[in-house]
């Protein structure tokens, strides 16, 4: 019996959150503007970075949206509602009270207007060949990619680099680390 009164209440509780997620979360898609540009129609519910991220606009994230490295700043001029918990410890009061926030925190719900640094903009995505991957130090690695034809890469010490890698299945049986890592 015990087990049936359980099973009720969970799926009680599931109904009441679809219905509550199909309450608040609009219907159809809603209105994206960057930079005082032309808005683009986009689904809610996604984060203001992976939402920028489909419109090949990237956002830097060290952290890949987890809210812990600080780096998604934008600034939410219209429809952000309020700044979270997390994300204060990344803003001066200053910056809070101009909007500012991190994209990997906001929920896209409704029309939206956003402000993103214009070095943003120029952010390029490559798909680039692997040339050697190789140990310098215990946890440092050289790594060398191959770019695309007539593709250059103007990269100063200390900038930031953000490498999605495809999913792969790796045989760990078959690498060799050297006796000094």
């Amino acid at each position: 019996m015990s087990i049936g009164v359980f099973l009720i209440i969970i799926l009680s509780l599931i109904g009441v959150l679809l219905f509550a997620r199909k309450k608040l979360t609009p219907a159809g898609n809603v209105k994206l503007s960057i930079n005082g540009d032309e808005p683009l129609e986009v689904s809610p519910g996604s984060t203001i970075l992976s939402t920028l991220s489909n419109q090949n606009i990237f956002l830097p994230s060290a952290c890949g949206g987890g809210g812990t490295c600080g780096m998604c700043k934008c600034q939410v001029t219209e429809g952000g509602g309020s700044i979270l918990p997390t994300e204060t410890g990344f803003f001066t009061r200053k910056e809070q009270q101009s909007n500012w926030r991190l994209g990997c925190q906001v929920k896209i719900r409704n029309d939206m207007k956003i402000h993103v640094p214009e070095e943003i903009m120029g952010i390029k995505k490559w798909e680039c060949e692997v040339v050697s991957n190789r140990n310098v130090a215990t946890f440092i690695k050289e790594f060398v990619v191959r770019l695309p034809e007539g593709e250059t890469l103007n990269f100063h010490s200390g900038g930031y680099i953000q490498i999605d890698v495809p999913k792969v299945e790796v045989d760990f049986k078959g690498m060799e680390v050297e006796p000094q890592f």
